[in-house]
C-alpha cells in the first residue's frame, strides 16, 4: 500500500536508476532516429506521461520539456520571471519559468522563445515531436518559426513503445496502485444506502483515496445510480438519490504518490438486482478473460478490439463501439488501444486496462480490471472481486 512519509514534500518518485534507465533508452532512440531534440507537452495530469516519464515531476500549470541527444533536460512553465518551472531537483539542465498564462494572446511565443535559445545555443539540426496532438499550436508555429533550416518530425508511434513497456520497478509501482483502488473498494459497501446523494458517496469516495495515498487529478470518480445502469457520470451530474433496488455504477481511476494509475469500474447493487444486471456482468467477467488470453507478445491491439466484437456477437450482446481496453501508466490513458484503428504490437510487460462494454434488454456495464502482458497472456493485477457486490 501506498506510504506517505509526514513531513516530507516531494516523495513517491521512481529511483536514480530507473530515471536514468529511461534516459538511456531515449538517447539510444534519438541516436537511431537522428535527432538532436525530442520536444513533448503536458496540459494536464491526465495526458501527461511523456512529461512524467522524462522528467518525473511536472508542472501545475502547461509545460514544455526538452530532451537532448546528450541527456540533458528543460522544463518550460508558467512562474515568476527568473524562476524555476518546478521547485525540486529531478535531473533538469535548465528549469525556466515564464511569467504569463497560456490564455494570455500576446504570449503565444513566450515559451517557444526560451526552446529556440536553448536549442540554437546547442545546434540544433532536427527535432522529434511527441504526441502533436498535445502540442499547442502557438509554441509549435513559433519554435518553427525561430529555427529556420531545422528540420522536425512526429516521432510518436516509435517512441511509445518506450512508455508502454515497463520495468520490474514500474510494475511494483503499478501493483501499489492497482492495490490502492481494491482497498478502497472494500470500503464502498459501507458509504452506499438508500436515500443517499450519488454526490455525497462520490465525496466520501474521494476523501477516502486521497488520504490512502491517491494524488492529484482525482476527478475521474464517477456514479450512476438506477435499476438498469448505462452511463457513468462525473461530480458535476451527480445528483440523482440512490433507491433501493438501484445498481451503483462506479468509475474508480486515481494515480498513486508514484503518479501511476490504476482502472477499476465495479458495480454494487442496494438490494435485490434486476437479472438483466446478473446476465451483462457474468458475459463481461467472461469476455474479460477471453481478450486477457490473447494478450500476448506480438498481437496488435486492433485485433483485440475484432476479438471483442467477435465475441460479443456471438452471445448475443450489443458491438463495443469506443474501445475495450488501452495501457495505462503515468497517463490515465496510453497506447496500446483497444479500438478499430491502433496497430500498436503487444510486448511482454505492457500495462493494460481491459474494459469491454456489454450490453442487453437495456443494461450496460463495463467493469474495468488492470492487467500486464506476459508471454502466456495477459495477467491480472486487480485483487478484487469482478462479480456484482449486493449491498
Amino acid at each position: 500500500m501506498v506510504k506517505i512519509e509526514h513531513n516530507v514534500r516531494y516523495q513517491g518518485g521512481p529511483s536514480k536508476s530507473e530515471m536514468q534507465r529511461r534516459w538511456k533508452l531515449a538517447m539510444e532512440f534519438m541516436r537511431e532516429q537522428g535527432l538532436d531534440y525530442l520536444v513533448a507537452q503536458a496540459n494536464d495530469g491526465i495526458l501527461c506521461e511523456k512529461v512524467r516519464w522524462f522528467a518525473e515531476l511536472r508542472s501545475a500549470h502547461y509545460c514544455y520539456l526538452l530532451f537532448d541527444k546528450d541527456g540533458g533536460m528543460t522544463m518550460i512553465s508558467h512562474g515568476a520571471a527568473g524562476g524555476k518551472a518546478i521547485p525540486f531537483d529531478v535531473g533538469l539542465t535548465n528549469n525556466i519559468s515564464v511569467p504569463v498564462f497560456n490564455n494570455a494572446c500576446y504570449a503565444d511565443s513566450f515559451a517557444a522563445d526560451k526552446a529556440v535559445e536553448i536549442m540554437r545555443r546547442r545546434g540544433c539540426k532536427k527535432i522529434g515531436f511527441l504526441n502533436l496532438n498535445l502540442i499547442t499550436v502557438g509554441f509549435y508555429q513559433n519554435l518553427l518559426k525561430g529555427l529556420p533550416g531545422v528540420d522536425s518530425v512526429d516521432a510518436t508511434d516509435a517512441f511509445d513503445y518506450l512508455v508502454a513497456v515497463k520495468s520490474e520497478e514500474e510494475l511494483r509501482l503499478l501493483q501499489e496502485a492497482c492495490d490502492l483502488h481494491a482497498a478502497a473498494a472494500n470500503a464502498i459497501p459501507a458509504l452506499i444506502y438508500a436515500g443517499r446523494m450519488e454526490r455525497e458517496f462520490g465525496a466520501d469516495l474521494y476523501r477516502l483515496a486521497m488520504l490512502m495515498g491517491a494524488d492529484e487529478y482525482l476527478s475521474n470518480l464517477c456514479v450512476n445510480s438506477a435499476r438498469l445502469v448505462g452511463p457513468m457520470f462525473g461530480l458535476h451530474y451527480q445528483n440523482k438519490i440512490i433507491n433501493d433496488g438501484d445498481a451503483v455504477n462506479i468509475l474508480f481511476e486515481v494515480p498513486t504518490l508514484a503518479g501511476y494509475y490504476a482502472d477499476l469500474h465495479r458495480y454494487y447493487n442496494v438490494g435485490q438486482p434486476a437479472p438483466e444486471m446478473l446476465e451483462v456482468i457474468a458475459g463481461a467477467i467472461k469476455l474479460q478473460d477471453e481478450l486477457a488470453a490473447l494478450c500476448k507478445p506480438g498481437v496488435r491491439a486492433s485485433d483485440i478490439f475484432v476479438a471483442c466484437n467477435d465475441w460479443l456477437g456471438k452471445n448475443g450482446f450489443g458491438p463495443e463501439i469506443r474501445l475495450c481496453g488501452h495501457g495505462q501508466g503515468y497517463g490515465l490513458v496510453e497506447r496500446p488501444y483497444f479500438d478499430a484503428h491502433d496497430d500498436m504490437v503487444l510486448r511482454e510487460n505492457m500495462y493494460l486496462a481491459i474494459h469491454p462494454t456489454v450490453a442487453k434488454n437495456g443494461a450496460s456495464v463495463a467493469p474495468s480490471d488492470n492487467y500486464v502482458v506476459t508471454k502466456d497472456g495477459a495477467r491480472r493485477m486487480t485483487r478484487y472481486t469482478r462479480e456484482l457486490v449486493v449491498i
